[in-house]
């Protein structure tokens, strides 16, 4: 690409006059860097942008001030480098032809589990840094799918909303707070492993997929990753799914609080819950049960064995947690009968 086409792209300043005026690909590691990439420099670190320069970088882009370097390099300064890789991440969505949706977190989360391979839609996900090289390495027309209403609308405003509900309300029957048995296209799913307050966006999804000709299967069905429960024992050992009168329930999106917390308490006026927020996390909607605050899952750990509940909803990934919960073992003992 043209430096000049690059620094009006991304609303740049070019601090040098360099004898060159093309790149080839763009590169975020020195260590990955080929003879004539642009350099993206994520980390305000003049020791990365040095051996990039020494593994033949042409330019480099970043939010330090151009001071007695390369003048041969393309030296673009950049005012904040979040609104430059959106606008990256924008201009290559459109020069590809990329078909973006966005979707709820609970549909992302299922979206991803019921697609069947070769996947149509990709899932765009974590920091801006991984979203940007995933886009940057896609072909053209590839079609990805991501849940941030707000990161949507500036990197791909015509990307397609689905919706959560449906025109007429599913035939649901609810057992317990995590499993569901509902119909669709006149085959009866029994006893399925998702809460009923999602199924209605579930199925709002399954209606996307069909009238889009995009394959899946929910034969394999399971928990994902919002309100995922996780069975234990009064020592919070891991127990088997529905074996224990204790559990706790993983939700690692903060803005599903408010209506998860009311679709845990409506199942029982007489339970005894608990809210985990990250310490530096505070919440200002209602909760009937205690609020307790932590700062590492160990931390938790520790304080939820001193506490009597019968559910904790933790605002965290289960990943953080699984490796600290054994599996309970039972001993059978020899008998003579």
């Amino acid at each position: 690409m043209k430096i000049e086409n690059f620094v009006r792209i991304i609303d740049g300043k070019l601090s040098t006059k360099p004898p060159i005026d093309a790149f080839g690909s763009i590169c975020f590691e020195p260590s990955r860097v080929l003879h004539g990439d642009l350099f993206i420099d994520t980390t305000a670190s003049r020791e990365m942008i040095h051996q990039a320069l020494e593994k033949g970088a042409y330019a480099v882009v970043t939010i330090l001030p151009f001071v007695n370097e390369d003048e041969e390099c393309a030296w673009i300064e950049v005012s904040t480098m979040e609104q430059t890789l959106i606008k990256v991440l924008r201009y290559t969505i459109t020069q590809k032809s990329l078909d973006v949706l966005l979707l709820s977190p609970v549909q992302e989360a299922f979206f991803e589990m019921i697609q069947l391979a070769p996947k149509t839609f990709k899932r765009l996900k974590g920091d801006l840094i991984s979203m940007t090289k995933t886009i940057l390495m896609a072909k053209e027309e590839d079609s990805f799918f991501l849940n941030d209403e707000r990161l949507a609308a500036k990197i791909a405003p015509m990307a397609e909303r689905i919706k959560t509900s449906l025109h007429v309300k599913p035939y649901l029957i609810a057992k317990g707070l995590f499993l569901s048995s509902f119909i669709y296209k006149e085959r009866f799913y029994a006893e399925q492993k998702i809460p009923s307050l999602f199924v209605e966006a579930l199925l709002a999804l399954l209606d996307f997929c069909d009238s889009h000709h995009i394959a899946y299967t929910l034969d394999h069905l399971n928990f994902c990753e919002h309100f995922y429960p996780y069975y234990v024992s009064h020592n919070l050992n891991k127990k088997e799914f529905g074996t224990s009168d204790k559990v706790l329930i993983f939700e690692p999106n903060f803005e599903l609080l408010p209506l998860l917390c009311t679709y845990l308490f409506s199942s029982s006026k007489s339970l005894q819950a608990l809210l985990c927020l990250p310490e530096n996390l505070h919440y200002n909607f209602p909760f009937e049960g205690e609020c307790i605050w932590f700062k590492t899952p160990q931390d938790l750990l520790i304080q939820l064995k001193t506490k009597t509940f019968t559910y904790a909803l933790i605002v965290a990934s289960k990943e953080f947690f699984e490796p600290l919960l054994q599996k309970e073992t039972t001993t059978q003992h020899a008998s003579l009968f």
